[in-house]
């Protein structure tokens, strides 16, 4: 039995779990939807009913001043603003007693006119003046009420409820469950890494580590704290372990004894028994205890993504319906379009993150990694409350700067504890859980987002992410305190301007961030988070469909990414990743030149998605393979930080060039420029490396 057999049984029992749990919400998801489709018609049609009988009255107030039924004023027009109220209604009509129409507005359905006339509805509208069983005409559903004054019979409404609406509400009912279900599921999971994952994989690891000790002959103990899975067992076989070593250290000092006692009184066969004891001691470990660091450092490592995702989730609900609350809050400022004041609270937030990550880098190094997210996600909580508060843009822009910090501010500490508890040989798996973490929420947070603003409000909203931020700080409270696991590693600093100012007029650095990091950022920034959700809500569709939109990015991203980065572990494969993606992302924006359909926002997310996916490992470990000669100048800390750094500028750039371009072209030919400009910064990268490689192949031929 080893660490990988544990791991196996872990995951297995994992799986049983998640299974129980997706068929329990397939379940759920199946009657809620079965049960909500079959009483959606029977309250459409009291509603028909309700609204009918308020328009009906008036007509009959109307009849009862002694105005004659068939020259009443303005009935189409009342009939007109009673559909536009209530978009379910796609016609109304009032008929005399032969069903004659006298007034109508709305679609009328083939047919309509001979059903007005049948005489069995006739027959019934004479008999009860109660709303009759609801019939079928066409593609409308069809309510009809009596209009009598004082039992003079004159007619009846019609109130045609349309199929197509009740379908449509059926179908976002639909996706809403689906959404949930995906959430939920990704909800369950990271619930059990926090709740019995990290106790239980460190648990495991520790198990397998003494069965390991002991199959190999080690009796050593190791010292472990007791808050752990399985220590029962664990404790069991190291007091065994225990017993064998004690038991060891005491023959050795026997047979030691013996050799120490004068000759005549040395027992026979002792030098057999020291030859036996050495021969135990060449096969086998005995010795004190030893402290197994790495197995704390991983359990120290694991608490970090259960408060990061806590709090990402927070900012990512916000996403899908920022720049509509922000459109709700314009205030005329001269000189600026409202497409590029819609922007500038993206943008402030974006540029804020960019800068001010280098900087608090030293400060959470100086006050701790565990305080440094404690205070950021206190800062980022009051930005998200007073935003839900916001009387204009201008007040919105302050508020949103608090949020950025606080974000900076956790997403720096988050890093700096992930290089604390690693160590150059897991890093890797280090940084996954962190971007895992980043990914989860990235795919939870727009679309559940959606749905509570769609159904709660955008303030309320806010709100709840504000509660979700200082909520997180109180699993933040469980991190471990920075101590002696931190002292070792060196704090990082800020680029100085003169190694920005080398670098940016590198001509290798400067192929990969100029043409490939700063467009895929342009793209997602400007496409994703700025123009997706202003353009679905713009052509009539909702937040929620809004947030299920950039929730198939961040699936896409989370699917793709891990075998992304596999595929970008082959060095020859990295430069066509990063080609790849930005084509890919570009043909997103491309798309919308063939229809600017809500189907086709989809694809173009799905598009980006998969090229950013494509692109983004590849990227950085690129870094590294064009720039060797500045990394070793300067350190791999200043070539990264400076790449980040432009990187992220790219970030706070898209939504502002989005928003310039809106006011020139549009939403959808917006869309197109950005998906042409990427296309060709990947084509040019293309060319770019290609060009560069081929003064190296002629030399080296």
């Amino acid at each position: 039995m080893d660490a990988a057999y544990l791991r196996r049984m872990y995951w297995r029992l994992t799986g049983v779990m998640m299974l129980v749990v997706i068929g329990a919400l397939l379940a759920n998801s199946y009657v809620s939807h079965r049960t909500f489709e079959k009483a959606l018609v029977p309250e459409m049609e009291k509603k028909a009913a309700t609204v009918g009988g308020s328009v009906r009255l008036l007509m009959q107030k109307a009849v009862g001043y002694r105005m004659p039924f068939e020259q009443l004023y303005a009935v189409e027009q009342a009939f007109r603003n009673v559909r536009i109220e209530n978009p379910e209604f796609a016609y109304i009509a009032a008929t005399n007693t032969a069903g004659d129409i006298l007034y109508q507005d709305g679609r009328r359905e083939e047919g309509a006119d001979a059903y007005f006339r049948q005489p069995s509805l006739l027959a019934q509208l004479n008999d009860s003046g109660s709303a009759l069983t609801t019939t079928r005409v066409g593609s409308q559903n069809i309510v009809s009420l009596l209009i009598e004054v004082d039992g003079v019979k004159l007619g009846a409404l019609h109130v045609g409820i349309d199929i197509g609406f009740v379908d449509n509400v059926v179908l976002e009912m639909m996706y809403d469950v689906l959404v949930i279900l995906v959430v939920t599921l990704f909800f369950t999971l990271e619930l059990l890494n926090w709740i019995a994952g990290t106790r239980l994989d460190t648990g495991l690891k520790s198990l397998a580590a003494v069965l390991a000790r002991g199959g190999a002959g080690d009796f050593t103990r190791s010292e472990r704290g007791s808050d752990e899975e399985f220590r029962e067992l664990r404790k069991r076989l190291e007091s065994e372990a225990s017993r064998i070593n004690g038991s060891f250290i005491e023959l050795s000092q026997e047979i030691e004894c013996a050799r120490l006692a004068p000759t005549h009184e040395r027992k026979a066969g002792l030098s057999i028994a020291s030859g036996a004891l050495q021969r135990l001691r060449e096969r086998f470990r005995f010795g004190s205890e030893q402290s197994d660091d790495d197995l704390s450092k991983d359990a120290a490592l694991a608490k970090v993504r259960a408060p990061l995702f806590a709090f990402i989730l927070a900012e990512e609900l916000t996403r899908s319906f920022l720049p509509g609350y922000i459109q709700g809050l314009l205030v005329p400022i001269p000189g600026l379009s409202h497409h590029i004041v819609v922007g500038l609270p993206i943008v402030l937030f974006m540029l804020i993150v960019a800068l001010a990550q280098p900087y608090l880098g030293a400060v959470c190094e100086r006050i701790g990694h565990r305080r440094a997210m404690i205070y950021g996600a206190a800062i980022a909580g009051v930005g998200f409350a007073a935003t839900m508060l916001a009387v204009t843009v201008l007040d919105l822009l302050l508020w949103r700067s608090l949020c950025a910090i606080g974000y900076a501010m956790v997403f720096v500490a988050s890093q700096g504890y992930v290089l604390v508890y690693t160590t150059p040989s897991n890093r890797a798996r280090g940084f996954a859980l962190f971007v895992g973490a980043i990914m989860v929420a990235t795919v939870c947070g727009p679309s559940i987002g959606g749905i509570l603003a769609d159904n709660l409000g955008e303030r309320p909203t806010f709100a709840i992410a504000a509660l979700i931020a200082f909520g997180s700080i109180l699993v933040m409270r469980g991190l471990p305190r920075d101590g002696a696991a931190g002292a070792a590693k060196k704090s990082a600093r800020p680029p100085r301007m003169s190694e920005i100012g080398a670098l940016l007029f590198n001509r290798r650095f400067m192929t990969l961030t100029g043409l490939a990091a700063i467009p895929a950022k342009l793209i997602l920034t400007g496409v994703c988070f700025y123009l997706m959700p202003l353009y679905v809500v713009s052509v009539g569709s909702t937040l929620s469909m809004a947030g299920r939109i950039l929730m198939t990015y961040g699936v896409v991203m989370v699917v793709m990414g891990p075998i992304a980065a596999g595929w970008a572990t082959n060095r020859r494969n990295r430069e066509l990743l990063v080609a790849g993606g930005l084509c890919a992302s570009g043909l997103g924006g491309l798309l919308m030149l063939a229809t600017g359909s809500v189907l086709m926002v989809v694809i173009a997310a799905l598009m980006i998605g998969f090229g950013q996916s494509l692109s983004i490992s590849a990227q950085s470990a690129l870094v590294s393979d064009h720039c060797k000669e500045e990394i070793a100048r300067m350190g791999d800390g200043t070539v990264y930080g400076v790449y980040r750094l432009l990187e992220r500028i790219g970030n706070a750039t898209g939504p502002l060039l989005a928003g310039i371009l809106t006011i020139v072209l549009g939403y959808r030919q917006t869309f197109v420029a950005f998906g042409a400009l990427v296309m060709a910064c990947g084509i040019a990268f293309t060319l770019t490396i290609h060009v560069q490689r081929r003064p190296l192949a002629v030399s080296v031929g």
